[in-house]
């Protein structure tokens, strides 16, 4: 069997956080790299909504929406779990038939006493269930129970991860958990597994954090004598505090980072470095070498810290890239803010935009710096910095500027470097002040830059409205 088949199953309880994207991105490249020998081989997208209480269209829709911005399609319509359930529950039933299930009775209250039993003794025991198994009376119910796993007590359970390597667990170690509820419905990891199989799934790459499921999911694919699915669980991302990446590290839900700019190169590029090196000089990679160089194998077995700050330094790459000014435009018409300002004037955003991209994070930043720039009634916040040396010097240079032609970076550039020269003026005495005029702000572009982005008319009309404020005083 040389084709693939992997699968993407997010559950529809929440958004799609950062850490499932990597993880459908990790099966998404696996996938592309297979069907370069085998076109049969298919990324397979399960929506586990069995949690009927807690599962939303509105987490659906985001995890739909998340994976087509980030361009990680997937093959056939997307699998819901719900539907199959049906199918889940024939199968407990049938591992009940052949002596691999049992049923059981007991109640959390009495499971928990044992628990505190067993923690008083210092007993490491797994299996909490002591009596239902061999209680004939208990078997032969027509309702009120649930269906347990029967794992045998004696040997023990190996299996050889494609990241983790070789792991083993002996059967005592691992609980007789439940297969179905007291209430007919079936389990996670009950689901899981009968889905896996029906859906042909034969390599499921998912966290770590599912590494002791494994051995669950083992025993119900051996008790039905079902072919075997290779594994490859990868590590986990933590926050800069060492801890299971959440919501108080900032924005893990994956439309969050699009809403703030992000483009999916910055993301994809920032997702693949954690746990992966692809061995060159520079750490820029795009999908396109990304398939033809990753190896699922050489994936570090350590946990992997997601540094925002390594994530805006891929994202500044990116979006300074001349190609990929359409998705800036792309995210102007999607941002209520800026899509005003660029309707009133694109050539100004478009000045704005090449002007900043080389100090901006993400795209929304450019939200308050366009306020500055698009502000028809600009006024100066007078300050110390602007006094009467400065307020003359202004008006000189302002006549300076008048003799301009053409209003280019360049020319502009050229007139304040001669105007100083003759004045013999250093910069920092005639640049900070000019730049609080004309932003109120003391840090910036250079200042033929802003000069150029304001253009001839709004550059003047800033300066004449500062000096008639100033002459006043």
């Amino acid at each position: 069997m040389n084709d693939v088949v992997v699968r993407f199953a997010p559950s529809p309880t929440g958004f799609l956080h950062i850490g499932g994207i990597r993880t459908a991105l990790i099966n998404y490249i696996v996938v592309q790299q297979s069907k370069k020998k085998d076109p049969k081989s298919k990324l397979l997208l399960r929506i586990e909504d069995t949690d009927i209480t807690r599962s939303k269209d509105e987490y659906k829709k985001s995890i739909l929406d998340g994976l087509e911005w980030m361009g990680i399609e997937w093959d056939e319509k997307p699998h819901i779990q719900s539907e199959s359930i049906d199918r889940h529950k024939e199968i407990a039933f049938k591992l009940l038939e052949k002596g691999h299930a049992y049923k059981c009775v007991c109640t959390k209250e009495e499971l928990e006493t044992r628990r505190l039993e067993n923690q008083k003794l210092r007993k490491n025991i797994k299996r909490l269930c002591t009596k239902c198994k061999n209680d004939s009376a208990t078997q032969q119910l027509e309702k009120d129970f649930c269906i347990r796993i029967n794992i045998p007590n004696d040997g023990k359970i190996s299996v050889l991860d494609k990241i983790q390597g070789l792991v083993v667990v002996e059967n005592k170690e691992i609980d007789n958990f439940i297969l179905l509820r007291k209430d007919g419905t079936p389990t996670y990891m009950l689901s899981v597994v009968v889905d896996d199989h029906d859906m042909g799934v034969n390599i499921i790459i998912r966290g770590d954090d599912h590494l002791n499921n494994i051995f669950r999911q083992l025993h119900i694919y051996k008790s039905l004598k079902w072919d075997l699915p290779t594994y490859a669980h990868h590590p986990l991302i933590h926050g800069d505090d060492g801890l299971k990446l959440s919501k108080r590290h900032g924005a893990v839900d994956i439309n969050e980072f699009k809403k703030k700019g992000y483009l999916p190169q910055a993301i994809i590029n920032n997702l693949i470095l954690l746990s992966w090196s692809p061995k060159k000089n520079d750490e820029n990679i795009e999908i396109g070498e990304i398939i033809n160089t990753f190896d699922l194998e050489k994936m570090s077995k350590s946990s992997s810290i997601f540094d925002y700050n390594k994530l805006n330094h891929f994202n500044n790459f990116y979006l300074q890239k001349e190609e990929n000014y359409k998705y800036f435009e792309e995210f102007v018409n999607e941002n209520s803010i800026l899509k005003n300002f660029f309707d009133i004037d694109k050539i100004l955003m478009k000045k704005l935009f090449n002007t900043y991209k080389k100090n901006i994070n993400f795209y929304s930043e450019l939200e308050n710096i366009s306020k500055i720039y698009y502000d028809e009634e600009f006024k100066t916040i007078l300050n110390n910095e602007l006094d009467d040396n400065f307020n003359i010097i202004l008006n000189d240079f302002m006549k300076h500027l008048d003799f301009i032609d053409v209003w280019s970076k360049d020319n502009l550039k050229n007139c304040i470097n001669k105007f100083l020269e003759l004045k013999k003026i250093k910069f920092p005495i005639f640049g900070k002040p000019v730049r609080i005029v004309l932003t109120n702000l003391k840090e910036g572009p250079p200042i033929n830059d802003i000069l150029f982005i304001l253009g001839r008319k709004n550059t003047f009309l800033r300066l004449n409205n500062y000096i008639n404020s100033a002459n006043k005083l």
